[in-house]
């Protein structure tokens, strides 16, 4: 069963040869049961038989900008344009791409060079109602070289190696191994326990303080979200932030810290154990709110914080926004008097049109131009500082890890440092006796 056809333009069906929507694509169920049908057949042959999943990027965007008629339409397109190579043609179960079942590809190698033939197919607009539309596609890849998977493995092995392509942008297509399974389950657990581990009181806040350069003082300190998992310990924030992000979380959690770090300050305040500002990261969903503002005050209220010991840290992405309601919202703040940092600023592209108008008080040097042997980076910390200052910002400088790095921002008028050279985060309780120590 040889299903590939010559890369050939006259294959290319024509209008009276293209049949109805229903019977121009397979139904998942119908698309399982040719593969399988295909595995008997290569047993015999010995061929191989690899499925190819299509994600058609932006395909549910066509659905809902245009009518049905019109998406479906559009998908057949999508499968004319494939079925010059290609015979076996499914719908992939969701709507958002298209599954091939395509024999004679024995290594990776062949396969490679099917995935970029069905690439360049769709490398050139459709046509949708006298608009030319780009389409990008994210192809996944699963060979049944060893003729040991089942239908259901081929099928779901290409659909996970396409999602490894939306994820990690760089490339087209990505093939199906064992441990894109294995790191499937590991986030579906992490998910899982992730989503128990609020209500849980598994989470807990550390603190790492920042200094003024010239006297020495701690002016400030940066709240740090840390998950102790009871079985697994510690869990790295970049482990499981992300997932939060894309799950839906990360307004909840964002939440949750905000409110605690206000809290913890309020009680170190009223103790006399610090006076300072305490910094919280703010994630694009919280950024994005209508009601940040309201969110805000409320938990100020609650925790009975003056708003002017509240520093909002807001990524350097959000700066090239040009959504009104980003920008009221960190107005609203501002006049609240609350304070808006950059963080990680110098790496994320900010246009200084957008900087200038944003409300900041400050911006935080990214730890990555700490790093000295790289060449020109001294020279671009000097112009963040003395841009900073002229724009009336005050500027800090975090990853400060050597003494010769704290030289060079004394002599550069870096107004204050953050780094492993002085603290590094530390839990509630070693936090709160640093502090009450350097009264």
């Amino acid at each position: 069963m040889d299903l590939r056809r010559p890369v050939n333009m006259a294959n290319k069906p024509t209008n009276a040869e293209k049949l109805s929507t229903h019977q121009q694509f397979s139904s998942k169920n119908r698309f399982l049961h040719k593969v399988a049908k295909g595995l008997e057949e290569c047993k015999t042959t010995k061929r191989s038989l690899t499925v190819l999943f299509i994600g058609l990027d932006s395909l549910r965007q066509i659905f809902h900008t245009y009518n049905v008629k019109d998406g479906t339409a559009f998908l057949r397109q999508c499968a004319d344009r494939i079925r010059i190579f290609y015979s076996e043609i499914g719908v992939a179960e969701g709507g958002d791409g298209l599954l091939l079942l395509v024999d004679g590809l024995h290594d990776m190698e062949s396969a490679e060079r099917a995935a970029c033939d069905i690439i360049e197919a769709f490398s050139e607009p459709f046509a949708m109602n006298g608009t030319d539309i780009f389409l990008t596609v994210s192809l996944g890849i699963c060979l049944d070289s060893d003729q040991r998977k089942s239908p259901n493995e081929l099928v779901k092995g290409a659909e996970m190696a396409s999602t490894l392509v939306r994820e990690k942008p760089g490339s087209n297509f990505h093939f199906f191994s064992p441990d894109i399974l294995t790191t499937w389950k590991n986030t579906f657990n992490l998910e899982f326990s992730l989503r128990k581990a609020l209500k849980g009181n598994q989470f807990e806040l550390h603190y790492q303080p920042q200094k003024d350069i010239k006297s020495g003082n701690i002016v400030g300190c940066e709240a740090l979200l840390r998950w102790k998992h009871p079985d697994k310990g510690y869990i790295p924030p970049d482990h499981f932030i992300p997932l939060a992000e894309k799950n839906g979380m990360m307004l909840e959690l964002g939440e949750w810290v905000l409110r605690e770090a206000c809290r913890q300050n309020k009680k170190w305040h009223s103790t006399g154990t610090y006076r300072g500002l305490i910094g919280v990261n703010l994630s694009a969903r919280q950024l994005h709110q209508p009601e940040l503002a309201e969110k805000v005050k409320e938990i100020l209220e609650e925790t009975g914080l003056s708003a002017e010991y509240l520093e909002l840290e807001i990524t350097e992405s959000a700066t090239i926004s040009q959504n009104n309601e980003v920008l009221n919202s960190l107005r609203q703040l501002r006049e609240l008097g609350v304070h808006v940092s950059i963080d990680d600023f110098g790496t994320g592209y900010s246009s200084l049109k957008y900087l200038s108008i944003f409300p900041i008080s400050k911006l935080k040097i990214d730890k990555l131009f700490m790093k000295q042997e790289v060449q020109h980076n001294q020279a671009i910390v000097k112009s963040i500082i003395t841009m900073s200052h002229s724009m009336e910002m005050k500027v800090i400088a975090e990853g400060v890890e050597t003494e010769e790095q704290l030289v060079f921002l004394e002599k550069e008028n870096c107004d204050e440092v953050q780094g492993y050279y002085f603290y590094k985060p530390l839990p509630l309780q070693e936090a709160s006796e640093l502090f009450l120590q350097a009264q």
